[in-house]
């Protein structure tokens, strides 16, 4: 699935393929580096590319991610392909919909962390999906009151699956 990653400010598009035994090619505006990551622990992100090895503080965001590698911070805005898709459709998708969460990469779902009816404040922790061998938990962008949860534990997703829906009403 690609990506359209906005970092800094500068948009480029990635798109991930995985290759097995913790290896990816990774392909940023059309130039591929095949590489190795792994998540030694929840949060951190381990990047080998040839010689050089990277160590990333990943934290999740409501609308991508705040990364630090090198003891520079980065904030990156992410939008796949399938929100691409709606925007240009006129559904929404790409600008992101505070009452959606949904997970950028495919994975796994490996603990809800609300139930249907509860009430829940913006960056409150909702689910928590597994992806590239690290756990993202996933928050609310905005405060309300949680009206479906079309997934389960061990529910495999796809990248821009909603897994939470957010009445922000309360209705």
């Amino acid at each position: 699935m690609a990506w359209q990653i906005t970092r800094d400010g500068v948009e480029h598009t990635v798109d991930v393929e995985a290759l097995g035994d913790d290896r990816y090619r990774v392909t940023v505006d059309g130039e591929a580096h095949e590489l190795h990551a792994a998540c030694p622990e929840d949060g951190v992100l381990s990047i080998v590319r040839g010689s050089r090895r990277w160590e990333a503080d990943v934290v999740r965001t409501a609308g991508g991610a705040s990364v630090t590698v090198s003891g520079r911070r980065h904030e990156l805005g992410v939008i796949d392909e399938r929100q691409l898709a709606l925007a240009a459709l006129g559904l929404g998708g790409a600008a992101g919909n505070d009452n959606v969460v949904s997970t950028s990469m495919p994975g796994k779902v490996v603990a809800l962390l609300v139930a249907e009816g509860d009430a829940v404040q913006a960056g409150q922790g909702v689910i928590v999906v597994e992806a590239m061998k690290m756990e993202n938990e996933l928050k609310a962008a905005a405060a309300g009151v949680v009206s479906s949860i079309p997934v389960a534990v061990g529910d495999a997703v796809e990248g821009g699956a909603p897994l939470v829906y957010i009445d922000p009403d309360g209705d």
